[in-house]
Order: C-alpha cells, then structure tokens, then sequence
C-alpha cells in the first residue's frame, strides 16, 4: 500500500510537509465560515519541528484546528497559510 503524501507549499522560506491529511469543505467555528480543511491522523506530522511549529501556531490562536466528537483531528487551511505567510 502506497504512503499519499499532501504537500502545502507557499511561497516563503518555509516548507510544512503534511503527510496522509485529507483535503475536504467543513466548517471552521473559529472562521464561522465553510473552509477547506485537512483531516489529520497521528502520523501526519513525521518530522518533530514541523509538530512543533504546529503546537506554537495553535497555542497562540492563529491556527484553527479541532477535534470533533467523531472522527480525525482538521487543520482549517486558511489559518495554515496565514501562520506560513
């Protein structure tokens, strides 16, 4: 079985690979608005900096991502690139 691989580029110095997320619609309720997001599973995040990174945007509020009751933790995408940009 085949590994997929999402990689998010942005133009910047900065690179964020996010490895077996699923891109879908859903609603952010940090947005209050139907967003692109990535659903994310435990292996999503390989490389410890890039965890890292992730811990600090959402500590500080400029990442939106949730777990909701059921099912895998989403990233909302347009937090993502505004952390990234």
């Amino acid at each position: 079985m085949a590994v997929k691989t999402t990689r998010i580029t942005v133009e910047t110095e900065r690179l964020i690979v996010v490895r077996r997320a699923k891109a879908t619609l859903a609603w952010c309720p940090d947005c209050r608005a139907e967003v692109d997001v990535i659903t994310l599973d435990h292996d999503s995040f390989i490389e410890p900096a890039t965890a890292a990174q992730i811990d600090a945007w959402q500590s500080t509020g400029k990442l939106h991502l949730w777990q909701p009751a059921h099912g895998l933790a989403r990233i909302c995408v347009t937090s993502l690139l505004q952390c990234v940009g």
